[in-house]
């Protein structure tokens, strides 16, 4: 009996040992773990490997040392996970292990290397504002050392699977935009939209995507702040105005007084179907205190004339980022011209009744006209006498009359032409004469 008991209790001892026992093997590892595309678009990452039944964990195991899970496969599914996430630009491979039902990892085996090299940032080199509001942009590549060439994952031809021009970002309150080209271009054309929008040129791989500097499409604007009502011949013509971006003028920060300034070009023509005339550049700096780019436009009046102010196509860069306007004028301002008395008056102030009074007039421009010499009764002015005037100058004498008077006069040259433009009827500054 205690033969058996003792071969017994050997037996009980025995099965405890199988169930669980200290040297029980691993799983036996996968082998051929491949990496590929899913489908033609390369958007997700195929991976397959041969095993023995057992369920899978997946990992992606980066050059670096890094790891991340990847995907895990129960034992009742194909050897084959679609997707995963890898982190672009490194170099990566694919590790499966096989898991028993306790929970025991086999030895792992990988994929190849491959990398998840994204494509180098596209730099605008060029962006030309076009006439109808569009904005053609060109652009360079910053080509990317492949790490490990012919890698499962590298696709032939093109690098990009897509370019695109993208405009409008939320904190512009624009719409966000994608217009497509073709994989390889250099240039593209983004269609006129409402100004100031931001532009980039995006590049997309298998891997991510990568955008360009921002280029702000905006619109110049000049505004005149002082327009004289009329000017004097042949004296200054001053014109007070501001150019810039409209976000700068809009009161937003700007950052144009790191740059250069805006040249503004001032034109002319005598009337609305003449050519207009170049009469002037200025250049509107700024105010670095007050973000105000302004100018002053300066010039000599020649008679009755249109005036507008033109910017071309502008373009300012700050850092990495460009800042481009198209060409644009302002409305035309007319602005008269009257002429200019260097001398109207009476060669005295005071005379007796009877007393010569002589009148001189020199006139500019130099026109030869009969002047009007007139009185002022409080209420209107009357005509007195007829000043006539060769190349501008003149001179009428006359008795004086009224014994204990004093009168207001102003002579009044009538309107005329000069170099084909018009110079209004323009009275002189009121001189007085007491007789005594």
């Amino acid at each position: 009996m205690r033969r058996v008991v003792a071969i017994g209790a050997v037996a009980g001892i025995v099965g405890v040992c199988v169930q669980v026992p200290a040297w029980a093997a691993a799983p036996i590892a996968p082998s051929e773990v491949q990496v590929s595309w899913s489908d033609s678009t390369a958007s997700l990452v195929k991976t397959t490997w041969t095993d023995g039944g057992e369920s899978n964990k997946l990992r992606i195991e980066y050059k670096d040392g890094t790891t991340a899970d990847w995907a895990t496969r129960k034992a009742s599914l194909p050897n084959e996970v679609i997707g995963g996430r890898a982190t672009a630009d490194k170099v990566a491979r694919i590790s499966v292990v096989s898991v028993d039902a306790a929970g025991v990892e086999s030895a792992a085996a990988v994929s190849p290397w491959f990398d998840t090299n994204l494509l180098g940032r596209p730099t605008v080199t060029a962006a030309t504002p076009l006439a109808d509001g569009s904005l053609r942009l060109a652009w360079k590549r910053t080509a990317v050392a492949d790490t490990t060439p012919n890698d499962p994952l590298d696709l032939a031809g093109s690098p990009e699977k897509k370019v695109s021009l993208k405009v409008g970002v939320p904190w512009y309150e624009a719409p966000e935009e994608l217009f497509p080209l073709p994989a390889g271009a250099t240039t593209g054309v983004v269609p006129p939209r409402p100004h100031p929008y931001p532009a980039f040129v995006y590049l997309q791989n298998e891997w991510g995507t990568m955008a360009s500097q921002q280029i702000t499409a905006a619109a110049m604007k000049v505004i005149l702040r002082k327009v004289p009502a009329f000017t004097q011949y042949g004296r200054p013509l001053v014109i007070v105005g501001q150019a810039g971006s409209d976000s700068c003028l809009s009161g937003e920060y700007c950052r144009l007084w790191q740059g250069n300034g805006v040249l503004v070009t001032m034109q002319t023509r005598a009337g609305k179907t003449k050519p207009w005339q170049y009469a002037g550049r200025f250049t509107a700096y700024a105010d670095t205190e007050n973000d105000d780019f302004g100018f002053e436009a300066t010039g000599a009046a020649v008679g009755g004339r249109e005036y507008r102010f033109y910017v071309p196509a502008w373009s300012y860069r700050f850092n990495d980022d460009w800042e481009v306007t198209g060409q644009m004028s302002t409305s035309p301002r007319y602005i008269p011209t009257q002429a200019y008395y260097r001398v109207a008056g009476f060669n005295t102030l005071t005379a007796r009744v009877g007393q010569l009074v002589k009148t001189t007039v020199d006139v500019q421009p130099a026109g030869t006209v009969k002047a009007d010499l007139q009185w002022y009764d409080g209420k209107a002015w009357h005509h007195g006498a007829y000043v006539p005037l060769t190349k501008g100058k003149g001179a009428f004498s006359f008795k004086a009359s009224g014994r204990g008077t004093t009168r207001y006069w102003r002579v009044v040259v009538p309107k005329m032409t000069m170099n084909g433009l018009p110079i209004v009827a323009t009275p002189s500054k009121a001189f007085k004469l007491t007789v005594r």
